[in-house]
């Protein structure tokens, strides 16, 4: 199953998948079992963009890393912006993960609004 889950992280489309599957010995494993196999990736990803921040957080930093990624059928440099925090207790906890298209005043302007 994560074999499966990271193809489509890559990129790599649930036809693909199924063949690959098959390439590697896994029979009976069909294009939509790779789509239910990676709506629990969409759900795990709401589950944490949504959680309650609990903790303080005296110390926060912010930071973009370049992905590539794939838009309109184009591979491409998408900015991932990441905020990471410390609490009161010095345990340093990834606070949110967002894809943006840029790194630019705006799209920091959205991350921080989420």
């Amino acid at each position: 199953m994560s074999l499966v889950q990271e193809a489509f992280v890559n990129g790599v489309s649930t036809r693909k998948v199924e063949r690959l599957a098959k390439s590697l010995g896994v029979e009976g494993l069909s294009a939509s079992q790779v789509s239910e196999i990676t709506r629990g990736l969409d759900e795990r990803v709401e589950e944490f963009r949504t959680r309650p921040l609990q903790a303080e957080y005296p110390f926060i930093w912010v930071d973009a890393l370049y992905e590539k990624v794939r838009r309109n059928n184009r591979v491409v440099s998408s900015a991932i912006m990441i905020a990471h925090g410390v609490d009161i207790k010095g345990q340093r906890e990834v606070l949110a993960v967002e894809p943006m298209w840029e790194e630019s005043e705006d799209s920091w302007r959205e991350f921080m609004r989420k």
